[in-house]
């Protein structure tokens, strides 16, 4: 069987899977009506196949903006009620089955989502991002993206090569300094970043701050902040951080602000904004608030728990 074969056969049974007359579902395949059986699968195109779909399978469904899969109810009760629940949360309901097999369709976008927040994690931030952004590229001391993963303590801080280069290099005793780190989500950074570093740099400027030498930092955590406050000694820092993907957003990020940090700080000396990204707070107005913030401790000489806003 050659590659053209099996790659038929694929798409034959998966279609097969997603065209079963399942009442639960309520789901026909794509430009079918519920209960038509599909066409025989011949090894050539079919009209639901396209470049990006050759299996048919409707990825445009997968990967909608909306942030469910698609109703799986056929006849539901209070179809109106469902649509005001559906539009309140995030949750997965009305998918057409309760119980551990859910239908196919659900079972795909589930799959869809999960295999997007693996992605988030094991990816790297492109290198292009890195310098259109205008970032000082340096690494934490965790050698690869395993160690990373695996021991949260090497995300935190930097080998002495690399603390001895960022005290040379850099800019010291600014009032604001930034740091980008990838954390868990290459793909909040991605996404985020070049919307919201160009609109925080405004804002710093506009508020006539004085900013260090941006930096990214490849496979850091939160705490590595303290690293380059220890280092470049600014009054304020900030750390853009990928958040923790789940399978309702891969692209969420957060902004950690200190005043005067130090390495060993306690977590309730630092002010935090987060679900930065298009569906919680959009990058270039989450630009601009950490701008108004990153003053706003600098007039009252606090961060945490102690900043009154």
């Amino acid at each position: 069987m050659d590659e053209q074969d099996l790659e038929s056969l694929v798409r034959g049974v998966l279609r097969d899977l997603l065209s079963r007359d399942e009442p639960s579902d309520g789901l026909a395949p794509r430009g079918a009506s519920p209960g038509v059986a599909p066409a025989p699968d011949r090894g050539g195109p079919t009209p639901d196949q396209s470049e990006d779909d050759p299996a048919g399978l409707g990825a445009a469904d997968l990967y909608a903006d909306d942030p469910q899969p698609l109703p799986g109810l056929a006849v539901p009760a209070d179809p109106e009620g469902l649509a005001r629940l559906r539009a309140a949360t995030t949750a997965r309901i009305g998918v057409g089955r309760a119980g551990p097999r859910l239908p196919h369709r659900a079972w795909l976008r589930f799959r869809a989502d999960h295999a997007a927040a693996m992605d988030a994690v094991f990816t790297d931030v492109s290198p292009e991002i890195i310098a259109a952004a205008g970032l000082t590229p340096v690494q934490s001391a965790a050698p690869d993206k395993a160690a990373f993963l695996m021991d949260p303590d090497l995300g935190r801080a930097f080998d002495a090569a690399t603390a001895a280069l960022i005290k040379q290099s850099c800019r010291s005793g600014a009032q604001v300094q930034v740091v980008v780190c990838d954390g868990l989500s290459s793909t909040a950074v991605e996404n985020n970043v070049p919307d919201l570093l160009p609109a925080l740099l405004q804002g710093l400027e506009r508020h006539r701050l004085s900013v260090g030498t941006p930096l990214f930092v490849k496979y850091g955590r939160v705490r590595i902040m303290d690293e380059v406050t220890g280092l470049l000694d600014p009054e304020v820092t900030l750390n853009l951080i990928g958040e923790r993907p789940g399978l309702v957003t891969n692209a969420s990020l957060s902004c950690y602000l200190t005043y005067r940090g130090r390495p060993g700080m306690a977590e309730s000396g630092r002010t935090v904004l987060s679900n930065i990204y298009r569906d919680g707070t959009p990058p270039a107005e989450a630009g601009a608030y950490i701008a108004d913030l990153s003053l706003k401790l600098i007039q009252t000489k606090a961060s945490g728990l102690d900043l009154k806003l």
